[in-house]
């Protein structure tokens, strides 16, 4: 294909976080491969307008998703609603890349034989509310979560039928890839994702400020551990004055916001601790660039897009031992990956703070270890080699 029609299909593109920001940044790449991609979803944020460029192509229907006050039970309506995207997709399209809550659309296309397009499924890793994350989500759905446990149930056994379908799998790491493996027993190839370099450059060589600043990006959702980063925040820099003590700056939104400020409030960290809310695209740049270190501790995390961007920009990191995130930071190296407890996340950050010199070492590496590895051109790369290796084996 040396110039491919390729619809990407997403139905809810939220506040610009790391799944909004992975299929713009592919979507970019393939046009400028030279390629003609379609972003094809019900809602898309305002916030994701920053990363929408000339020769992408953006079809949203502008349907509602949000039909209860509860964000954990909306996400249901991403799956529900999925098939009326059908209506939208190219007839032409030599590729069609179903992204996360699309995959209910390959029943449609396959059944009644709506595409002649390789159907791939872009998955960061099975979905968590049915395998990982069932019992936190419906603790968190008062009454309904009795029934809500049986259609998950029902909905894991649906879930594995549709993937099957799909002509091939592809995903952001070799740990997702495993994963995948595992649930669905058949195998997923590893996509690159990359950064933004030019916006993300001019930050490269920053000094950090004093006093020293933590920083996190995530959505605030409980598999994000931000509790966690918050408690690690507490135990560090013991041995310095109250003036010198890290400071700790989250970016981002999410429904855990209350509880965490609360956390913030019970540990009296009220003075040490800033919600940034949401920060547009062309403002994280000067967050990465004003960080000491950078910490992340979401549970098993397939990738994390916030981590290589952070580390792009020569910021030391501080992570959980866990899943993607040993192919992104080299522990000794390009920073410290340590058990998920606060204690062992804060011991890592006070070697840092301790030696900024060492720090700024680690930072140092960790931006040609992403130059090297990490670019969204590669990724048109992988996508268009595996579509092509479909056509062959159907």
């Amino acid at each position: 294909m040396t110039s491919a029609r390729i619809d990407l299909i997403f139905p809810r593109f939220k506040l610009l976080s790391g799944a909004e920001r992975a299929i713009l940044g592919l979507a970019e790449a393939m046009s400028n491969a030279g390629h003609s991609p379609r972003i094809i979803c019900h809602q898309f944020d305002k916030s994701c307008e920053s990363r929408l460029v000339n020769g992408v192509e953006l079809v949203c229907s502008g349907r509602r998703l949000d039909w209860t006050p509860n964000r954990y039970l909306n996400a249901a309506f991403d799956y529900m609603r999925a098939f009326q995207l059908r209506a939208f997709l190219n007839p032409k399209a030599d590729i069609q890349i179903l992204f996360g809550p699309a995959l209910p659309l390959i029943v449609n296309l396959r059944k009644l034989r709506r595409s002649k397009a390789v159907v791939l499924y872009y998955c960061w890793e099975p979905p968590r509310v049915l395998y990982q994350d069932r019992e936190i989500v419906l603790s968190r759905l008062g009454w309904l979560s009795r029934f809500m446990s049986f259609a998950l149930r029902a909905y894991t056994v649906w879930d594995r039928y549709m993937v099957a379908l799909t002509d091939g799998v592809c995903t952001s790491s070799q740990f997702a890839a495993k994963r995948i493996q595992e649930c669905y027993g058949r195998p997923a190839t590893p996509v690159t994702l990359g950064v933004d370099r030019l916006r993300l450059r001019k930050v490269v060589d920053n000094v950090p400020d004093i006093p020293p600043v933590m920083l996190t990006v995530n959505y605030l959702h409980p598999r994000k551990r931000v509790d966690l980063i918050i408690e690690a925040v507490a135990m560090c820099g013991r041995a310095m004055s109250p003036g010198e003590k890290p400071k700790l700056v989250i970016v981002g939104d999410g429904p855990e916001r209350r509880s965490l400020e609360e956390l913030v409030v019970r540990l009296g960290l009220s003075s040490r601790v800033r919600f940034a809310g949401f920060v547009p695209d062309d403002e994280l740049p000067r967050y990465y660039g004003s960080a000491t270190c950078y910490l992340h501790a979401g549970v098993e995390e397939s990738f994390g897009l916030s981590v290589i961007e952070a580390s792009y920009c020569g910021r030391p990191v501080v992570a959980v031992d866990e899943a993607g995130i040993k192919e992104t930071v080299e522990h000794g190296v390009t920073g410290y990956r340590v058990p998920a407890t606060a204690i062992d996340l804060a011991t890592a950050i006070d070697q840092i703070l301790e030696r900024l010199d060492h720090g700024r070492s680690l930072g140092q590496a960790g931006h040609r270890r992403i130059e090297e590895r990490y670019r969204w051109e590669q990724g048109v790369v992988d996508v268009m080699q595996l579509a092509r290796d479909v056509k062959v084996w159907r």
